[in-house]
């Protein structure tokens, strides 16, 4: 029989790779003018491999890179990360896409598989701790054209990328004070996210004609 623990401590591994600031610089050190390219590569597997955090790899960016170079890799890197699971998505099919996706993230986003609105999108791609690296994989089921999708993932996720790769500059400059506050800016931006999700995710179902939850009961009690 097949075991998945294997790919399971894989996985693991590779998390733990992707969370290690000092590893990935090492690591990448080895490549010598060729870092840039492995970075990028490694930026786009993250959004395929899913759900290793984006966070985490925004960071190294910066860390490794600093602000400027870290940003411009790493909007690469997800931007290719981000086509190629579209792709997959629309080369896939529904069926096999809602394997790959999370029940919880299909039924609340199940409705951009059927419009794939623009704005909705790029509101998911710019709000903190929606699923974006899910989401491609869904989009690319959806009627949005693949140009859009573009335009979309690549601007939806700079300002948080630029964020991001600060951070991981400030952390390499020993710049712990101005990390502090660059990271309580994001973790208060994510924590009005969260706070407001369920109202934010209430007024996209309803700007696409979507059921939402309380839609949904209100039919079933009739």
């Amino acid at each position: 029989t097949f075991s998945t623990n294997p790919v399971i401590v894989k996985y693991r591994e590779l998390a733990r790779f992707y969370s290690t600031p000092k590893e990935v610089k090492f690591f990448l050190a080895r490549f010598g003018p060729y870092a840039p390219l492995v970075f990028i590569l490694l930026q786009a597997l993250q959004v395929v491999l899913a759900p290793i955090p984006g966070e985490a790899t925004g960071l190294l960016g910066g860390y490794v890179f600093g602000t400027g170079l870290g940003f411009l890799y790493s909007t690469v890197g997800l931007t290719l990360g981000s086509t190629l699971a579209f792709g997959l998505g629309r080369w896939l099919g529904l069926p096999l896409v809602r394997r790959l996706v999370s029940e919880e993230v299909y039924h609340k986003f199940d409705f951009l598989a059927r419009t794939g609105g623009e704005l909705v999108t790029l509101l998911i791609f710019l709000i903190p701790g929606f699923p974006k690296d899910y989401l491609c994989f869904l989009l690319g089921v959806s009627a949005l054209p693949f140009g859009t999708f573009l335009v979309i993932t690549t601007f939806g996720r700079m300002p948080g990328t630029w964020l991001l790769s600060i951070q991981g500059a400030k952390v390499r400059s020993a710049h712990y004070t101005e990390f502090v506050i660059f990271l309580t800016i994001a973790a208060a931006a994510a924590l009005l996210a969260y706070i407001y999700r369920e109202a934010i995710f209430q007024w996209m179902r309803r700007r696409h004609g979507a059921d939402t939850v309380e839609d949904k009961r209100d039919r079933m009690s009739l």
